[in-house]
This record gives structure tokens, sequence and C-alpha cells, in this order.
């Protein structure tokens, strides 16, 4: 079956010395065969793209382990939840204000995302920098995997559809091409047959 495939796309590529095939046929070839090369080509460098993103996460995450601390803080008011209209389910999270210690004795406050179960005068974790401020938990070594492999996808698939639509283009226009000259092939041949003498 794949010899089959491959004799047949043998036998219409750009480059066979067929009278019968024009030059809008040898176009088309020739843009179909220069996308599966391009395409091919697109997936080290996507791979490349995707490493690079993963090691400066990976990188990010663990500058940002060795630099945030994780502290309790306490929670001084109320948590505020937003409830749902459509279901009647409790969310398992709110936020609250908060205060934590920062290295230099000096108590800060903040709003933070905390349990809904959690009252006031409880605490809960969070993560602050060397200053003290209240930060993001820093990236996991599978958040960097992740977001290496899915920028690595997205970038072929970015190229895949910008090949993808310069061939369909490149078709398109053949087939405009070739029926254009079917017209005055035709037109040809009529005036040819109504008027033998010319």
């Amino acid at each position: 079956m794949f010899s089959e495939l491959a004799h047949r796309w043998w036998r219409h590529s750009p480059w066979i010395s067929n009278p019968l095939m024009r030059l809008p046929d040898r176009i088309e070839r020739a843009a179909f065969a220069v996308g599966i090369a391009v395409l091919l080509l697109l997936i080290p460098v996507a791979a490349t793209i995707g490493s690079v993103t993963y090691s400066d996460l990976s990188l990010r995450a663990q500058q940002q382990r060795a630099e945030y601390v994780r502290v309790d803080a306490r929670v001084v008011d109320s948590v505020r939840t937003e409830r749902s209209e459509t279901d009647g389910a409790v969310p398992a999270s709110g936020t609250a204000t908060v205060q934590w210690s920062a290295p230099d004795g000096s108590i800060r406050s903040g709003s933070a995302q905390v349990p809904s179960a959690v009252q006031i005068g409880e605490t809960t974790p969070i993560w602050r920098d060397a200053d003290g401020n209240r930060v993001r938990a820093p990236e996991t070594a599978a958040g960097a995997v992740v977001n290496g492999t899915a920028t690595a996808v997205f970038v072929w698939f970015l190229g895949a559809v910008v090949v993808g639509g310069l061939v369909y283009l490149t078709t398109r226009a053949g087939e405009r091409s070739r029926m254009r000259q079917w017209d005055r092939d035709w037109q040809h041949f009529l005036q040819d047959r109504d008027h033998p003498s010319r």
C-alpha cells in the first residue's frame, strides 16, 4: 500500500518529464513537497523552542523555591466566598485578609486565597519573598514540563497552519489556472471546428 502511494506520488512529482503535466501542476506539486519538508523541519525547531521554554521555567522555579519562604498567616476577617447562582454547591475556597511577619519583624497584611472553612484567628499557609511581600507559590517542575511541551506543540501547530494555508492557496490558484486554460483550449477547439479553413 505504501509503495503504491509512493509510486503514485513519484509519477506526479514536479520534476518528472511528463509532457502532459502543465506548469501549474508542477508548481502545485512543488509547493506540496516543500510544505512537507518544512513541516518536518519544524519538528526540531519546535522541540528546541519547547526545550528553551522548559529550561527557563525550570530555572525560574528553582530560583523561586530558593528565595520564597512558606509561612503561616493569621486570618483577621471572615472569608468572602462567591456563590454560584446556578448550583448550590459550597465553594471550597474564598478570599480573606491575612497577616504575617516580615523578616524585619514588621507585620504585613493582604488579601489571600484561603479555604472556605477557615475561621478568624486560624492560620493558613502563604508564600513570601525575602522582603516579606506575599507572592504566588513557586512554579513546579511538572508545570515547567507541561508549559514546555505545550509551547513546542503550539509552535509546530502554528507552523502547520501557515504552511497548510500557503499550500491550499497555491492549489486553489493552480485549479483556477487550469480551468482558465481549459476554457481557452475549448474555445480554440470550437473555433477550429466551426471554421476548419482557419
